[in-house]
C-alpha cells in the first residue's frame, strides 16, 4: 500500500486495514506464509501516520493468531498476537541520507527513510510481524515439555525413566573426598 504524502493532512491520518478486505495485507499474509509462518485469522493492523513535514511518525497495532511450535514439547498451537509499534519516518531527497536530527521523545523509535512522494506500507507492516514473534513460545506456562531420555510428551502422560535418578555430568564428582 502506497500513501501518497501529497493527500495526508497535516497531524494524524488513521488507518484500518485488514487482509480479507485489503488486497496488500493480503499479500503481506502470503509472504510470511512463505516464509513459514501459518496465519490463522485475518491480519488486522489500525495505523495512526502523523505528518510533520519532513517527518512522518507510524503508530500501529496489529493483532493476528499464528501458528507456533512449543519450544518445550513441539506440539503446534494457536498463539493470538497483539503487537504495538512505533516507527519514525524520515523523508529525504534522491535517496541520499542526511544528518537527519531526531527529537529526544523520538529516540526509542525505529526510523525508516524514505524518497519520493509515498511511503511503502508493505514492507513495515511486514518487519513488524516478524518483529511480534516471540523467540521461543511456549504452548502454556505449565508445559511440562518432553523427555530427554524416551521423547515422550510429559504433559500427556508421565514416562518411566522420568521418576529415575538423573544423571548429571558432575555425578562422578561425588566419588572423589576432598583430603
Amino acid at each position: 500500500m502506497k500513501l501518497l504524502i501529497s493527500q495526508l493532512i497535516e497531524g494524524p491520518n488513521s488507518f484500518h486495514f485488514e487482509s480479507q478486505r485489503d488486497s496488500w495485507m493480503g499479500e503481506v499474509a502470503a509472504r510470511v506464509g512463505k516464509a513459514g509462518h501459518k496465519v490463522l485469522s485475518p491480519l488486522v493492523a489500525d495505523l495512526s501516520l502523523t505528518k510533520l513535514e519532513p517527518d512522518y511518525y507510524l503508530r500501529g497495532q496489529m493483532s493476528f493468531e499464528v501458528e507456533q511450535s512449543c519450544a518445550r514439547c513441539a506440539e503446534a498451537f494457536t498463539l493470538p498476537i497483539q503487537h504495538s509499534f512505533d516507527v519514525a519516518l524520515a523523508h529525504v531527497e534522491h535517496g541520499r541520507v542526511k544528518s537527519v536530527e531526531i527529537a529526544g521523545e523520538s529516540e526509542e523509535l525505529d526510523v525508516n527513510f524514505f524518497d519520493g512522494n509515498e511511503i511503502e506500507l508493505g514492507p513495515i507492516v511486514e518487519e513488524q510481524f516478524f518483529l511480534s514473534l516471540p523467540y521461543q513460545a511456549v504452548c502454556k506456562d505449565s508445559c511440562k515439555g518432553i523427555c530427554q531420555q524416551c521423547g515422550k510428551n510429559l504433559n500427556v502422560e508421565p514416562c518411566a525413566c522420568a521418576t529415575g535418578q538423573k544423571l548429571s555430568p558432575f555425578s562422578i564428582l561425588h566419588e572423589y573426598k576432598l583430603s
